[in-house]
């Protein structure tokens, strides 16, 4: 036996003496916490989910992975609410499904039902969390794994196992979205791949100039300071500059209203004012999106505030923070540095940051969803509908024009004894009205919006029509102001003349209780021998796609019209409900034509 033998042997004999009696086993790795959470809704449009955590943890940081690519992350939200994950994640939608074909995902279910008080049904404290991720479809194939994961982990997604594989193929190659985030793309607040705003800087030009722009309009017009709000506010204070997965550009102005109807009222004169001065205005309840029209792609939001009567500053788009802002914190506003140019903020721009999105500000998140995160908003500063409508028509028709008459007026002008003065109610910018001027037909049209009427008048003086056609401002739910207009337009002393009563596409931009005025102020105002003629959308017209969207529009049954106008007094001559009456730019709206006589 050699001398290494011996020694091998005395030292296991030895170790195995002292084992019992000195155990020195080494520690293993502790295995990894599970994760205490759950991926409840995956569609097209969006993931959301929650994870359970100690209220002392650490922020939560939630990673959205497609195979081995980490394309997005963002931090969960301590008890915010998950009761809206339904209309976020919009049921029934329908998305891009690869080389252009739409298709709806036969894997959308309908939200898990949350225990009460909106909690889910673990320990400990509920972060909640949400990724857009609308464009990822057209870079994944049935063989991707699309997961979530919080440190390293994968969380369940329910319906789905672990893992989320994609029903069909997108239009590029996995290795195209590996580049673009390489290059500096990201995934947005809205699920599209997109170039980061940081690095956007032909974005950045064109959004400062359109702010400037809308700035000098409000200092001129209201004396009104527009600043930083939202998203751009928040990237100021925190990024010291853009935020990269931003949409958009945010403004606001501080209306010197205490009522919320009042400052609500406001945002729909400088939303006129703005169109007045030339720019392209969508007006929403709770916001302006201003685009110049040359370049419409590129846009800025307006909003308005408001301090209360008790001092509070109220936010009638919303805040998702849980402290209040009063005018003790208002300390004015200030100028900054900005790329591109020059900016302007309020003086205690981080307490308001904190106000719009809570504690938990200082973190980002590409997947903060106001659907799911707001946590209080201000209804009684909302825009109605009849203000909403109000500025659509006016931008519209600052922004659109016609060089001839619609089919339905030459299905009009071409029927058999139609009486030649005629009333266009609702008649926009003039486009048949000067239609039927040019044919030697007498015509008074009347709208509520003063914009189409100023152009109505340009477009009869630039066609030489002065003395064929003449235009009123009026709002036809005013019945006295619309009776005197229906008298008018009869023309002479003596009233003898029959009227042709023309409304086209105005039936289903007002709504039930206004129709029912007009049709009674016509009945009040109507002779023997005039003609009642009209064309609107019916309710079989609903579920078509719309070039012009935002805008109020009422369906209503064809049949159930007739009847109501038959039920009047008048004699149906020509009716019906059909397609292909009217097709612009590929819509083919479902229309009802109705000829009527007294």
């Amino acid at each position: 036996m050699t001398l290494a033998t011996k020694v091998l042997g005395l030292r296991r004999r030895v170790a195995t003496r002292i084992q019992p009696s000195d155990p020195t086993p080494v520690a293993a790795p502790p295995a990894p916490a599970p994760v205490n959470g759950v991926v409840e809704r995956v569609t097209p449009r969006l993931a959301a989910g929650w994870v359970a955590v100690p209220p002392t943890a650490p922020p939560t940081r939630v990673e959205l992975w497609v195979n081995d690519i980490h394309v997005a992350s963002t931090y969960a939200t301590p008890d915010a609410s998950m009761s809206s994950v339904g209309s976020a994640a919009r049921k029934k939608e329908r998305v891009r499904a690869g080389r252009g074909r739409r298709a709806t995902y036969a894997w959308q279910t309908t939200p898990v039902p949350g225990p009460a008080e909106d909690r889910r049904n673990a320990r400990g404290q509920i972060r909640t969390f949400s990724f857009r991720m609308i464009d990822l479809w057209e870079y994944v194939t049935p063989r991707s794994r699309i997961t979530v994961r919080v440190d390293g982990r994968r969380l369940p997604i329910t319906g789905h196992g672990m893992y989320v594989a994609p029903p069909q193929r997108g239009q590029y190659p996995l290795a195209d979205l590996r580049q673009k985030l390489a290059e500096g793309y990201v995934l947005s607040q809205w699920g599209r791949i997109q170039l980061s705003k940081q690095h956007d800087v032909e974005w950045q030009r064109k959004v400062l100039s359109l702010y400037t722009q809308v700035s000098e309009i409000l200092r001129r017009t209201y004396g009104y300071d527009p600043f930083f709000i939202y998203g751009t506010l928040l990237g100021a204070v925190r990024e010291h500059g853009y935020i990269g997965h931003d949409i958009d550009f945010d403004a606001a102005y501080l209306s010197r209203h205490t009522d919320g109807r009042q400052a609500a009222a406001e945002l729909a004169e400088v939303g006129l004012a703005l169109v007045d001065a030339g720019l392209g205005v969508d007006c929403h309840k709770t916001a302006l999106h201003v685009t110049d029209p040359n370049d419409p792609e590129n846009r800025i939001d307006l909003f308005h505030l408001y301090f209360d009567d008790e001092g509070i500053l109220r936010f009638p788009f919303g805040v998702a923070g849980t402290v209040d802002f009063t005018r003790d914190h208002w300390t004015g506003t200030e100028e900054i540095d900005w790329p591109q140019g020059r900016g302007v903020i309020p003086g205690s721009a981080e307490h308001l940051v904190r106000v719009m999105y809570g504690d938990d500000w200082r973190r980002p998140k590409p997947g903060f969803n106001w659907d799911l995160d707001r946590t209080a908003h201000a209804p009684a500063g909302w825009l109605t509908q009849e203000e909403r409508t109000k500025v659509y028509w006016a931008d519209f028709y600052a922004h659109h024009h016609y060089t001839e008459g619609s089919t339905f007026f030459r299905f009009v002008a071409g029927w058999p004894d139609v009486p030649h003065r005629l009333v266009d109610i609702g008649c926009g910018e003039g486009r048949d009205s000067c239609a039927f001027g040019a044919a030697d037909w007498r015509v008074l049209g009347v709208d509520q919006s003063a914009v189409g009427i100023e152009r109505a008048q340009k477009r009869a003086s630039e066609q030489s029509l002065a003395d064929h056609v003449d235009f009123r401002v009026c709002d036809v739910a005013d019945v006295a102001d619309l009776g005197r207009v229906l008298d008018e337009a009869r023309g002479g002393d003596d009233q003898r003349d029959s009227v042709t009563f023309y409304l086209r596409f105005f039936l289903h931009a007002i709504d039930e209780q206004t129709q029912g005025r007009l049709l009674d102020a016509i009945d009040a105002h109507v002779h023997p021998g005039d003609v009642f003629a009209a064309e609107f959308r019916t309710d079989k017209d609903k579920a078509i796609k719309k070039v012009h969207g935002n805008h109020y529009r009422r369906y209503q049954n064809a049949e159930t019209f007739r009847e109501g106008l038959a039920a009047r007094g008048w004699a149906i001559k020509h009716f019906e409900e059909s397609q292909g009456l009217s097709v612009y730019e590929g819509e083919d709206p479902w229309l009802c034509r109705v000829v009527a006589t007294r």
